[in-house]
């Protein structure tokens, strides 16, 4: 918990349960984010749009994210993340009938605006909520249990492929927007800011409004703190650009699959992010160290999605293998998180947890509909006139992320509290 001292049973219990109530709201948010690349096929026929246009459609949740992302840390930290989470809840959910409701692709892409806005609440409240209720040694590993979370909803895509085969998109889509309304009944109910014995007004520990300025200001003049959400953003492409929305038509193609059987592929790109948020995390605390787990990292992704896009006649099995070592390498972006919480003081922690996710997706907002305009300059010819190869040329952008996140890692400072050179506030 917060002090050194041992929790009491039921004040831990609680707070696993805040906690979990919370991390829910993060699958969710990574099953909204996968939800157009299951039906890409059905998009392009119901609203007429070709590759680009899909990949904008698919966008405008990460455009909405990427914008909230410093307002929400700063709301999370002056009010509070118990109200702000369970209204977003609400807003995703009904953004979500929204695109389930939309006649036309303008309508769509306006309610995917509306359901990114949402889910920007959810990994900073969760988060914020880790720093209000569990001991600050125990962040790094409650951070890849959240993205542990959001990676089982992101690996969700094959069941909810086969629902969409058997309800249709518009059901499916429907179906998740009443699940949001069901979630932020049970957030409003089970979610506190923090333990009762550590109450204290939110917002004057940042001094008002002046501070939240000051400290907004101090946080875009860090370097490490632009060297950290590189990392982060460029780290986590294969997950936005690929594996949300662009892997499953590559591979459907590649090894005539049908979507579902795709799908399920593509998920084990997630499975072995589960496994590599778990490790990743524990692994930084027991080797003491953010920066060498980080360099490591971006490198196996590396040679992992060169070998995936440029080894030929690779088999069906192998790949599988290879996404979920891709997966599990990639996933160290979670460490971000902790270098951010390591560089900020507590009070701090929204901002800096926002500003990182306001890069990181930002740079997801921009990589989806980048790949699509590639593959339209490729291949003119709409998304069935793609061949395996339009695929590699249009993701041979994520290899060149992947190598400036190496870069990034390699001139990030060592942020790990036991190393004795974290700091209070961002390194200039």
């Amino acid at each position: 918990m917060l002090s050194g001292a041992p929790a009491a049973p039921a004040r831990t219990i609680r707070a696993w349960l805040v906690w979990g109530t919370a991390a829910i709201f993060v699958v969710y948010n990574y099953i909204q984010q996968v939800v157009p690349g299951l039906i890409t096929a059905d998009l392009a026929r119901d609203f007429h749009v070709n590759a680009g246009a899909l990949g904008a459609l698919a966008a405008y949740f990460f455009y909405a994210y990427a914008v909230l992302q410093i307002p929400v840390g700063l709301a999370v930290d002056r009010f509070g993340p118990r109200w702000p989470l369970t209204l977003a809840i609400g807003v995703a959910a009904v953004g979500s009938l929204g695109f389930g409701w939309a006649p036309t692709a303008g309508w769509a892409g306006l309610a995917r605006l509306v359901v990114g806005a949402g889910a920007a609440f959810s990994f900073i409240a969760c988060l914020k909520l880790v720093s209000n209720w569990f001991a600050p040694g125990r962040f790094a590993t409650l951070a890849g249990l959240t993205n542990t979370a959001g990676m089982v909803g992101a690996a969700a895509g094959a069941p909810l492929a086969a629902l969409i085969g058997h309800t249709g998109w518009r059901g499916a889509v429907l179906l998740l927007g009443g699940l949001g309304l069901g979630l932020g009944v049970l957030a409003l109910l089970l979610v506190r800011d923090r333990p009762a014995d550590d109450a204290e007004p939110y917002g004057h520990a940042q001094g008002g409004a002046g501070g939240l300025l000051a400290a907004l200001v101090d946080t875009l003049r860090s370097s490490q703190a632009w060297l950290n959400a590189g990392y982060a953003t460029a780290i986590s492409l294969s997950f936005v650009a690929f594996g949300a929305l662009w892997g499953p038509p590559y591979i459907a193609k590649a090894y005539a699959l049908e979507t579902t059987a795709a799908t399920g592929v593509v998920a084990m790109l997630f499975l072995g992010a589960i496994a590599g948020s778990l490790f990743f995390g524990w692994y930084s605390d027991v080797l003491r160290s953010r920066r060498l787990p980080m360099i490591g990292a971006a490198l196996g992704g590396l040679v992992t999605l060169a070998v995936i896009l440029y080894v030929p006649g690779l088999s069906l099995g192998m790949l599988r293998v290879l996404l979920a070592l891709l997966g599990f390498f990639c996933s160290a972006n979670i460490l971000s998180y902790a270098v951010a919480h390591d560089i900020s003081p507590p009070a701090r922690a929204g901002l800096a947890l926002g500003f990182l996710n306001t890069c990181y997706y930002g740079g997801s907002a921009l990589s989806q509909p980048l790949v699509g305009w590639l593959l339209d300059r490729r291949c003119p010819g709409g998304l069935a006139a793609f061949q395996p190869g339009d695929y590699r040329f249009a993701f041979s952008a994520v290899v060149v992320f992947l190598a400036l996140a190496v870069l990034a890692a390699g001139l990030l400072r060592e942020t790990h509290p036991d190393r004795k050179v974290a700091v209070q506030r961002p390194s200039r």
